[in-house]
């Protein structure tokens, strides 16, 4: 039924798109009108960007003149470009369009699609929308309070609001509510991180000017940061140093104590800028196993090398065994050390890595308890807080 449903409508999308297409061959599409249209939008649009300072004065000029270029070649082809010629091909490609755009979807659903699974009923939506709902007049009601304070705010609202921004895709929004807490001199090297991050996000991972300075200015107040470190990897990538980006993405894995859950995501990007320039022989995780074995925090026992000997020449369950046994043990020192804000960290990044969701919740509260009894002013809360949604907890 569902075919026959989807070809009585492809069949009728297809007359109303043809049949006036074929009446009115003479005519012009009009697509340059279009273009301009769009770019004096874009002109409005780079007006009110530098309005709300998310991007310089210096910025704005090389937009507007990259926009104005762009609509005096659609004047210069306007000019020599016959209306007969126009309609013709436009016609043509409508025509076209037309017939493949259904073919194609019938071929691809019946390649990847699965009429089999059941649609998801109409209450479940609902929910999720009056859910989505709620959160944004919450984030509305945040920001309202935030602008009517006369301190400016605090920075831990602004940096709340911001992430709350980022999990709804507001990414502009995110970034103007980091801005302001990255413009503060107290602003830390994960202010300015998140704020770059967010600002590339608008921007569909593109690292502009503004999340270049954002970027320069996390990595100087910490050169360890490591989202600091991912993006700017993802600028030399951009500038075409795809070489360095790869470099710098995997002296920061070997600069680690220990295991972190980012380490998966810049040897992915490590691997992916090595396919790029000819490096055919991805690196693994392992090959960093013997680094780790040597190098321990003080607070935190790590494995001898002797241990990491031992695991390699383990089945897979005795090698997850001995994980535990190692991540067992962090737990039983954090019960007797209980005020260690760093071991709760770890331990929820382990247990995060193991699928123990309870056991990583379980440690979040705690160090996130840890937290809050820091002064308003220490830059560990936010690094703490940061950390644990990173970790989704």
């Amino acid at each position: 039924m569902i075919w026959v449903i989807g070809g009585v409508l492809a069949a009728i999308s297809v007359l109303v798109l043809v049949l006036p297409a074929w009446r009115k061959r003479g005519e012009a599409l009009g697509r340059d009108e279009s273009a301009m249209e769009i770019f004096k939008d874009q002109l409005s649009e780079v007006d009110r960007d530098e309005a709300r300072n998310l991007i310089s004065g210096d910025e704005a000029t090389a937009a507007r003149s990259e926009i104005k270029r762009r609509m005096l070649a659609i004047t210069k082809r306007q000019g020599n470009t016959t209306k007969a010629k126009s309609a013709s091909g436009g016609v043509t490609v409508l025509v076209v369009s037309a017939l493949a755009i259904p073919v194609l979807g019938f071929v691809l659903y019946g390649m990847r699609g699965a009429p089999e699974i059941p649609s998801q009923p109409f209450a479940e939506r609902a929910e999720e929308q009056n859910e989505a709902s709620e959160i944004a007049q919450l984030a509305e009601t945040l920001r309202t309070r935030l602008l009517e304070d006369r301190t400016g705010g605090p920075s831990d609202g602004w940096m709340l609001l911001g992430q709350t921004y980022m999990r709804m895709n507001r990414f502009d929004a995110a970034a103007e509510a980091f801005g302001r807490v990255a413009e503060r001199p107290d602003a830390d090297s994960g202010v300015h991180s998140q704020y770059a991050e967010a600002l590339i996000s608008a921007e569909n991972g593109v690292v502009t000017q503004t999340a270049s300075r954002a970027i320069a200015q996390a990595m100087q107040l910490d050169p360890m940061n490591p989202a600091a470190v991912y993006y700017r990897a993802r600028e030399l990538a951009q500038d075409g140093l795809l070489r360095d980006a790869r470099a710098s993405l995997l002296l920061r894995i070997q600069e680690a104590p220990g295991f972190e859950p980012w380490m998966e995501i810049f040897l992915e990007t490590a691997n992916q800028y090595g396919e790029e320039i000819g490096i055919e022989e991805p690196v693994q995780l392992q090959d960093f196993a013997p680094m780790f074995a040597g190098r321990s925090q003080a607070s935190t026992p790590g494995p001898s090398p002797e241990d990491v000997e031992a695991a390699e020449e383990m089945s897979g369950e005795d090698r997850a065994a001995f994980i535990r046994s190692m991540v067992d043990g962090l737990a039983a020192r954090l019960a007797e050390e209980p005020g260690d804000l760093e071991g709760w960290l770890r331990l929820a990044r382990a247990y995060t890595v193991l699928g123990n969701t309870e056991g990583a919740t379980e440690a979040a509260d705690k160090a996130r308890a840890l937290a809050e009894i820091l002064p308003s002013d220490d830059p560990g809360r936010l690094a703490t807080q940061a950390e644990l949604n990173a970790l989704g907890l």
